[in-house]
């Protein structure tokens, strides 16, 4: 009998601890497993239309994450037509969904598991989705579509209507495929295609018919147009179908109800004191009229009506959108191709010009930052040798000079007179532009920086491995007629400089830049001696060893000088050496292997004088 008593005792007592671990919500039923996870399931199917699960929910006096879909989960809810499922989700058990035959639209995890029921005998196998015909509209939290969601979720649900978009993605296609729900990235490609196709020049147009039609009214009209286009899709794809939330505290002050909408945040609904509890007693029957937009760079509800029995109850605010001027900002602007055609039509008309190549234009080449003060000491030699005579030209190497030239000017502050561009150098330019730059060095007292940038071809000798910068008139095989950068090396080394920043994007090892070889180099890549450097000098250099400084086609730019812009323009030339030659080192390695198929370095050489103090010069003045 006192045994029958204590098992009675602890029955009743274990009552509430079991009761305590769960709770229904909505029609949801809320399940406590583990110490502080929670599960749920459908407990009223009759009553779940439009469904929004919590990311945490109230169980006793604590709260907990929503972390899973029970199996059977919401099987045969008939009149389901929607449900957002919440980040927090990291597990969906098999068969949730079956048959949920009016269920039109889902929104799921980016990352989760759903368990593929695995059928008698390994037949009739298939994902949670099975029996939902009408399901029309799936996407993830913050990407289109999550990869689980196509090859685990979907898995064999042949009658579903959103099985038919995503069957034949294998998984490369689906990674390209897949979206974030920031709408610069979503948006700025679209506009930026749609706009630079429409201000390029077509290939029968006159100068005089381009100018007619690609003007900066028509263009601002474009860039509406086309913002407003990616504007639709990205509402369409991430807003719900349908959406429900849940009401909670109203607020009698003034007079309005919060709603609690998951990922989407809060809305609020003005309800007129005497009207409250009917609204909350009939809160099934309301219907949110959502206006959706972006805020934050995400989807977002700008406002949100209410309505109940033919009465619409209204927000009591509405947000105003973001502003989409760094979309505007991506597109090329119209004076880099005003620019652009300029040149092209010279080069047209130019029997030299022929075989010139024709850049196409790159907003880095023309969104130039600009100094707000002039850098008077500082000077920059420029060399840009592409149109050999007697070997393979360099692509884009007078592109690199003259871009560089304009960035040296407008955003590292140089005045003209300051900055010294030798276009197709020959021998005796290469050595009048030293003799130049020693003079003034010698002139300021040294008191001047110096910047020196060459692109163009180098070439080793076979013999010795020396390196050599390849003037315009030679071509390798003679090489009293080339210019050894060791000498270059120890010339700018003596100059009477606060310090010298030499920047070379060619290589030394026999490549040409892009494909094949130097014609003295015999086909053979070489790696060069190695060469010392003193005075008050880095040297950043496009490759290492016996690497090939690559091209950048797409940006009609070297590789090396491409990123060389890129820091430029985004650090407003407020930028260490410390710091660009790690950038440079990061991001060329990456494209060279990305674009080119091929490794390349930049390589660092420092003075011994200047230690780690090196890392912390900088080309503006200060």
């Amino acid at each position: 009998m006192k045994k029958l008593l204590i098992g009675l005792l602890i029955a009743f007592i274990a009552l509430p601890l079991s009761a305590a671990k769960k709770i229904v919500q909505d029609g949801i039923e809320y399940e406590l497993f583990g110490t502080s996870s929670v599960r749920c399931r459908a407990k009223d199917k009759s009553r779940l239309t439009d469904v929004v699960i919590p990311i945490n929910v109230k169980i006793g006096d604590r709260t907990y994450l929503v972390t899973e879909i029970d199996k059977d989960g919401f099987r045969d809810c008939k009149n389901l037509r929607s449900i957002e499922i919440p980040k927090t989700v990291a597990k969906i058990g098999m068969n949730a969904f079956w048959d949920c035959k009016n269920l039109e639209s889902v929104v799921m995890p980016d990352e989760c598991k759903t368990v593929v029921n695995k059928g008698a005998y390994g037949y009739d196998n298939h994902g949670i989705f099975h029996g939902c015909t009408s399901l029309k509209r799936m996407r993830g939290t913050t990407k289109l579509y999550p990869a689980y969601m196509v090859f685990e979720a979907l898995y064999k649900c042949q009658d579903v209507p959103f099985y038919a978009e995503v069957k034949d993605l294998d998984k490369n296609q689906l990674e390209a495929m897949t979206l974030t729900s920031n709408f610069y990235d979503f948006a700025s490609p679209k506009v930026k295609q749609a706009v630079e196709g429409w201000q390029k020049r077509k290939p029968y147009e006159t100068m005089a018919q381009w100018e007619a039609r690609v003007n900066e009214t028509n263009r601002k009209k474009m860039i509406d147009e086309a913002i407003a286009e990616a504007h639709t899709q990205f509402v369409k794809i991430y807003s719900p179908a349908n959406v429900k939330g849940t009401l909670e505290e109203y607020n009698p002050e003034y007079g309005f109800y919060t709603v609690y909408l998951g990922s989407l945040g809060n809305v609020y609904a003005y309800v007129p004191q005497d009207e409250a509890q009917g609204f909350h007693d009939q809160w099934d029957k309301v219907k949110l009229l959502p206006c959706y937009g972006v805020m934050d760079n995400e989807i977002s509800i700008l406002s949100c009506d209410f309505e109940l029995n033919g009465k619409v109850y209204k927000a009591p605010n509405a947000y105003t959108e973001d502003s989409f001027d760094d979309i505007v900002m991506a597109v090329t602007p119209l004076t880099a191709v005003k620019e652009y055609e300029i040149l092209a039509e010279k080069a047209k008309s130019d029997p030299a010009a022929t075989d010139r190549k024709i850049y196409e234009p790159d907003i880095i080449d023309f969104d130039i930052p600009k100094s707000p003060e002039e850098n008077t000491n500082t000077f920059a030699v420029i060399i840009g040798n592409e149109n050999y005579q007697r070997v393979s030209k360099v692509d884009f190497a007078l592109n690199d000079a003259r871009v560089f030239a304009k960035y040296c000017n407008r955003t590292l502050g140089l005045p003209e007179q300051n900055i010294r561009v030798y276009n197709d150098a020959t021998f005796g330019d290469i050595a009048a532009a030293m003799n130049d730059i020693d003079e003034i060095c010698r002139a300021y007292h040294g008191n001047a920086k110096v910047i020196f940038y060459y692109a163009g071809h180098g070439v080793p000798d076979e013999s010795n491995r020396n390196a050599y910068l390849l003037p315009v008139d030679a071509n390798g095989s003679q090489l009293e007629t080339c210019y050894a950068l060791s000498k270059i090396y120890e010339q700018l080394g003596n100059l009477q400089a606060r310090s010298v920043v030499t920047l070379i994007d060619a290589c030394f090892s026999g490549s040409l830049r892009g494909e094949g070889m130097l014609a003295s180099a015999r086909g053979i890549k070489l790696k060069p001696r190695d060469v010392k450097i003193g005075g008050n000098m880095v040297v950043i250099s496009a490759a290492s060893g016996d690497q090939t400084a690559l091209p950048y086609p797409e940006k009609s730019h070297g590789l090396f000088t491409y990123f060389l812009l890129s820091k430029l323009r985004d650090t407003g030339g407020d930028v260490t050496m410390g710091e660009m030659a790690d950038y440079l080192s990061e991001e060329v390695a990456k494209q060279a292997i990305v674009v080119n198929k091929k490794p390349q370095t930049p390589d660092v050489k420092v003075s011994p004088v200047f230690g780690d103090d090196w890392k912390s010069i900088k080309l503006i003045q200060k």
